[in-house]
């Protein structure tokens, strides 16, 4: 099992561990996550955004957005403040992965990264962790 350093607003960490960041993530995708990682040989920061309309962070969490390795948004579960984001938030990071129920959501115009579970990770956490042991 990694090492898994847990990041919340206002708090960024500079090291050399890939860095995931979670936004407003359900339960289900907790829990999903949590059995995923288990396996994983590579230590990784995790940032997760899951604030309260009164209090959001927009500036941290638009910078982690840009500065993350790998972003997992959950559309459904956000606030409408944050959903208004969602356009930027799925355009600006390549690895911006994005989840909904919405039968034809528009954002599939402008990001092919709509998925369903995290199945995806473990492709992209393999790739991470070649690379470390080379």
């Amino acid at each position: 099992m990694p090492n898994i350093t847990l990041i919340t607003p206002p708090d960024k960490v500079f090291n050399f561990n890939q860095s995931i960041l979670l936004i407003y993530p359900s339960e289900t995708l907790k829990q999903e996550f949590q059995t995923l990682v288990q396996d994983w040989d590579i230590d990784f920061n995790l940032y997760i955004y899951n604030l309260e309309s009164t209090e959001h962070n927009f500036d941290w969490l638009l910078s982690m957005v840009k500065i993350a390795d790998t972003v997992i948004f959950d559309i459904d579960n956000s606030t409408s403040e944050i959903r208004d984001l969602a356009s930027y938030i799925i355009t600006a990071n390549l690895h911006t992965y994005w989840l909904t129920n919405a039968a034809k959501p528009v954002y599939n115009n402008i990001s092919i990264n709509r998925v369903y579970d995290l199945t995806f990770l473990k492709g992209e956490m393999n790739g991470v962790q070649q690379q470390s042991q080379e």
